[in-house]
């Protein structure tokens, strides 16, 4: 089953754009990938993109954190495929089961799930996120994979598991690829996600019953600020499910358990390839795990933010983070 090719502008103008963020238009679909509901966000030709010959062969494809939701990377997206000139498409896709299903739509699809791995586990995720180009990217279109947080693991995961993805570029941002039960917010989060989970469960539920306006103004409250992006809380909004909080937990709590070492065998392997970004005050990857990545790969492009720029940057830096790929991804295009 699959959503209708929904049009929705959103974002604020940049003032030295001659053409804004603003008047982007975001294709939003849901889809069944690898059995769960999955939900797509697309900047740039919508349907049928593949079947045009002029269509570049290069995709900019957004592998989100955790939550997953495609919603968080919408200004992303926006600010990302402007900054391109609009000449290739910007995709996220959100992961497997991370998502407000439309009405009629249900988080699994109807099939013999027994069958199916565990698809909203972690090792799951990276199964989905092949299935997703196996569906619907041609084999001979070039990557750029953006991930972020717990989405810089799957996309390693996914270049180790399918060498033959063609990938020009894997921007890797704030990447939670190792030791996350032992980072300073792993080591508080780790007993309530594997512990405490599902007494977790009663609070949101009741959050659950509260009114779209209750819920809008709790989540303004709570993310009080200026600079807090209005998709950011649009989204936040359609996070609070049962069925997706579940899903977000349960593939928090196995990487808590599963994120271990780093795998420094694929990293050397595609190390031309990557640019990795590591904040300053990244309680999930902290200095530590930046230096220890700039000393075993002192040739890599490992890069520390200057710009204090938080963890969950799509809250309210997305503008600047996609002006900076921009920049960064500009030799890489040369080159096509």
């Amino acid at each position: 089953m699959s959503g209708a090719g929904l049009q929705q502008p959103n974002g604020e103008a940049t003032g030295m754009k001659a053409e804004s963020e603003e008047q982007v238009l975001v294709h939003e679909e849901f889809t069944y990938i690898y059995g769960a509901a999955t939900q797509v966000l697309k900047c740039g030709p919508g349907k049928d993109l593949w079947k045009n010959e002029n269509a570049p062969r290069l995709l900019f494809l957004v592998i989100p954190g955790n939550p997953g939701l495609a919603g968080y990377y919408r200004t992303f997206i926006q600010t990302l495929y402007s900054g391109l000139n609009r000449q290739y498409p910007v995709w996220v896709v959100s992961h497997a089961g991370h998502c407000k299903v439309p009405h009629g739509m249900e988080m699994m699809e109807e099939t013999d799930v027994n069958k199916l791995d565990d698809v909203f586990g972690l090792e799951g995720q990276i199964k989905h996120k092949l299935n997703f180009l196996r569906k619907n990217v041609p084999k001979d279109v070039k990557l750029v994979l953006v991930g972020h947080s717990i989405g810089c693991y799957i996309a390693l995961e996914m270049m180790k598991h399918e060498p033959e993805l063609e990938i020009l570029r894997s921007m890797l941002l704030f990447p939670t690829i190792e030791r996350m039960a032992q980072s300073p917010q792993g080591k508080f989060m780790t007993p309530l996600l594997c512990q405490l989970r599902y007494i977790l469960y009663m609070p949101i539920f009741l959050m659950t019953l509260l009114p779209e306006r209750v819920k809008s103004s709790l989540l303004r409250f709570a993310l009080q600020g200026p600079k807090y992006d209005e998709s950011s809380i649009a989204t936040s909004i359609d996070l609070i499910n049962m069925d997706c909080v579940a899903n977000i937990m349960y593939l928090a709590s196995q990487e808590m358990r599963k994120v271990l070492e780093r795998d420094s065998t694929t990293i050397r392997q595609h190390l031309k390839k990557l640019t990795f970004y590591y904040g300053v005050t990244d309680m999930w990857c902290p200095m530590q795990y930046y230096e220890e990545m700039k000393m075993e790969f002192p040739d890599g492009d490992i890069r520390l933010c200057e710009k204090g720029i938080r963890h969950a940057f799509v809250l309210d830096a997305s503008k600047e983070v996609a002006e900076m790929i921009t920049d960064w991804v500009q030799d890489d295009l040369a080159r096509l």
